[in-house]
């Protein structure tokens, strides 16, 4: 809500610059683009500082009230041409984030100063997790410049660069993780074993670098469902993703020790023992995922891959062609079976009566 009050000419107005409030003196011979390009500058600048704060454009740094001249065709234009330039912002600002006021000056002896003006944006206090950008920076090539993403700080209201940006992204990010985290707490103290809750905990434990909140969340899905492959993949997938491939193997070894002996268990193994240069072991959990799952052409994918590591490129593009004969489309096979090709060509590798047709079974 903005606060009704009077603008004398000449007197000092009773707020201070300063993290909240902004003056500009507008002494331009085009003031209605001067006055539409400093609202998109600073609407901006309180919006991404998250902050409910006020742009008084007539009112010069020292908070004397001067004021700006606007006909009434000025002052239409000004109404309609702030909202038409937030509107093509990185993303649109909606109009219920702001408010423009145009307030008439008057004397000393309280007599309004015909066409004389104070124009006031009013911004609304707002938490997003993203940035707002100006319309200059709403095409891809301005995306990473860092020049039209503004931030207002005490009483300036300054140009992110790029790596200002990250870290700012980086902190709203984090701030929004935490948010999300507590809210999940909260409903876990009231289904302490909902799967579903307890999933979502661990990815934001995830992104949030908790480590061991994403463990002890994992850890008491698997108390719930101590059999279940899924369970046991999702866990070191989690492991995966923040590059502990030896812990996500460790996981899914933990699993064949109890006997889960579901192909995807060793399909997800094969996948963590690639990683390593493991060629050999990828070779045989694969293999064992592939006799409950015979016609699955990503594993003869991925087995084609672990016997090319393993110098057998004959083999390799038996298995490759195998993999297509099953899916045509299969990119990955395709992909696969060039670098095998590039490989015997680039090494000068002599290999007899391979067909496309070659079949393994």
């Amino acid at each position: 809500m903005t606060q009704q009050t009077s603008f004398v000419q000449g007197e000092i107005f009773y707020q201070e610059e300063g993290s909240f409030v902004e003056f500009k003196k507008i002494d331009s011979k085009n003031p209605v683009n001067t006055i539409v390009n400093h609202a998109e500058k600073y609407v901006i600048g309180f919006l991404n500082a998250s902050v409910e704060g006020n742009l008084y454009l007539g009112i010069d740094d020292s908070g004397i009230i001067l004021g700006v001249t606007l006909n009434r065709n000025d002052r239409d234009e000004i109404l309609k041409n702030i909202p038409n330039k937030l509107r093509n912002g990185d993303p649109s600002i909606p109009f219920s984030c702001y408010e423009v006021h145009i307030h008439n000056v008057s004397d000393t002896e309280q007599k309004c100063i015909e066409g004389l003006c104070i124009v006031q944006i009013h911004v609304v206090k707002i938490e997003e997790e993203y940035l707002y950008r100006a319309s200059e920076g709403a095409h891809w090539f301005y995306k990473t410049a860092g020049e039209s993403v503004y931030l207002k700080k005490g009483s300036n209201c300054i140009k992110l660069n790029s790596e200002e940006i990250a870290k700012e992204i980086g902190r709203r990010k984090q701030k929004h993780l935490q948010k999300e985290a507590e809210e999940l707490d909260k409903r876990l103290e009231k289904e302490p074993n909902n799967r579903g809750i307890l999933d979502s905990r661990a990815k934001v434990a995830k992104f949030m670098g908790d480590v061991d909140t994403m463990d002890k969340m994992h850890k008491k899905v698997l108390a719930l469902y101590p059999k279940s492959p899924e369970a046991r993949i999702e866990y070191a997938a989690a492991h995966k993703s923040i590059g502990d491939l030896e812990g996500a193997l460790s996981i899914l070894n933990d699993a064949l020790q109890l006997d889960i002996n579901d192909s995807s268990i060793f399909k997800n193994k094969g996948l963590m023992l690639l990683g390593l240069d493991r060629w050999d072991e990828a070779y045989q959990s694969y293999q064992e995922a592939l006799k409950s799952n015979p016609d699955d052409y990503t594993i003869i994918t991925q087995i084609g891959v672990a016997l090319r590591q393993l110098g057998k490129h004959k083999e390799s593009i038996q298995f490759l062609n195998y993999a297509l004969s099953k899916s045509p489309n299969y990119r990955l096979a395709k992909y696969e079976k060039k670098k095998t090709y590039y490989q015997i060509f680039k090494g000068g590798i002599q290999i007899k009566n391979i067909s496309e047709k070659d079949e393994i079974f």
